[in-house]
């Protein structure tokens, strides 16, 4: 859906009661200060928990530092909404967003200003609960002190090349970006997460966790739900992840599956039974060019005796990233690889929860997963090869 700018009907709903919106309906009034007339504001549904994108639906600001936004729902969604203004740029930090969690019903509220575009202040639905208070607070306040060394750094960074250059300064301000930690916030959100059984916040919160989260832990936790929230958007989608963790759990066996490789052959998870299998899911990221030389050496070594990688990604790596030099080693694919976005490999990303990279889970010859986890996996997987499969010939 696009609306080039609010439409007499909407903006008729904008002078309703604010307490709730059709049924099937999800409003949002903003009270931003800075936002102008021409503005451009972007709503991004995501899918959870594979973080994927949905949809984005635009709407141009008519009236300066207001705006509604008004969709049809049908259960739960998450939302980034990001803006781009009609004059200049935005701050690229504010490229990341605001979030909103609607549902069919809700009429939120949101206030703040473009200055801190991602610490807009949410109203209403679910966020009405005086449980939530304490999070809210933290997370503004900790984005805030968050968002000031982010343009500290990037101010520094600017310099570079120029007579006012301070390479000690751009370092200290990038290092305390990305080491920057808040435990008080961090414990707070897993209390919420954890503790709060009526709230969809809370399950949308929880949801986001399950990376982290054992099996028995998660089957507990979901057992304290409220019927209600069971029963909701979130909810539902808790208890078919509560499925999914168990096909993956380290102790369990996972399902067999049947997958097309990139060469256009059948492959199946039986075809490895015998053998030690890491199913590794990658990317383009960090994490991925560390581990993948790593996992190279490892394959080189006991692939003869005994050791397989059955590789997924979303699709094929651009040849333009051959020009750099640590990129080069995910080009060398001596294993068979699946393109999780081909026809017929979709279900792979969502039975085993392929929802981030690099992501490694090891299967035993009986075909029991022995360890499933990102880059944490890589030691214990070299120390298990070594026991097991150095002394054979």
């Amino acid at each position: 859906m696009k609306a080039k700018y609010a439409t007499p009907v909407i903006a008729a709903l904008s002078l309703l009661c604010a307490c709730s919106a059709p049924q099937n309906q999800l409003i949002v009034d903003g009270n931003i200060e800075g936002l102008q007339q021409e503005d451009t504001l972007y709503f991004t549904r995501i899918s959870l928990p594979k973080w994927q994108d949905i949809s984005t639906d635009t709407l141009v600001v008519s009236e300066p530092g207001k705006f509604t936004y008004q969709t049809p729902l049908t259960g739960t969604h998450y939302y980034l909404l990001s803006y781009k203004p009609a004059k200049g740029e935005a701050l690229p930090s504010h490229s990341r967003g605001t979030v909103l969690y609607g549902r069919p019903g809700d009429r939120l509220q949101i206030e703040g200003s473009t200055e801190f575009f991602t610490l807009l202040q949410p109203r209403g639905g679910m966020y009405d609960d005086t449980r939530l208070v304490q999070l809210l607070q933290l997370e503004d306040s900790v984005g805030r002190a968050d968002e000031h060394v982010y343009r500290r750094a990037l101010y520094y960074s600017s310099l570079q090349d120029t007579p006012k250059a301070n390479p000690d300064s751009m370092q200290y301000y990038m290092d305390a970006f990305n080491t920057r930690n808040c435990p008080a916030l961090s414990q707070e959100r897993k209390r919420i997460a954890e503790t709060i059984d009526d709230n969809e916040y809370a399950a949308i919160s929880y949801l986001q966790r399950l990376y982290d989260t054992s099996y028995p832990d998660f089957k507990e936790r979901f057992a304290r739900f409220s019927p209600q929230i069971k029963a909701s958007a979130t909810g539902k989608l808790l208890e078919q992840m509560l499925q999914v963790k168990a096909n993956i759990e380290p102790g369990n066996t996972p399902s067999p599956f049947t997958v097309t490789a990139t060469d256009g052959k059948q492959v199946s998870l039986s075809d490895y039974r015998g053998k030690y299998l890491l199913l590794y899911h990658w990317g383009l990221c960090p994490g991925t060019i560390w581990v993948q030389p790593r996992l190279l050496e490892l394959y080189k070594e006991y692939h003869e005796k005994g050791f397989e990688v059955l590789g997924f990604t979303q699709e094929a790596l651009s040849e333009e990233y051959k020009q750099y030099d640590e990129l080069a080693p995910l080009f060398n694919q001596p294993w068979t690889t699946v393109y999780t976005s081909a026809a017929g490999n979709e279900f792979i990303t969502d039975a085993y929860y392929l929802a981030g990279v690099p992501i490694l889970m090891v299967i035993s010859p009986e075909g029991k997963t022995l360890y499933r986890g990102y880059n944490e996996v890589y030691e214990p997987l070299q120390k298990l090869l070594q026991e097991k499969l150095a002394a054979q010939q």
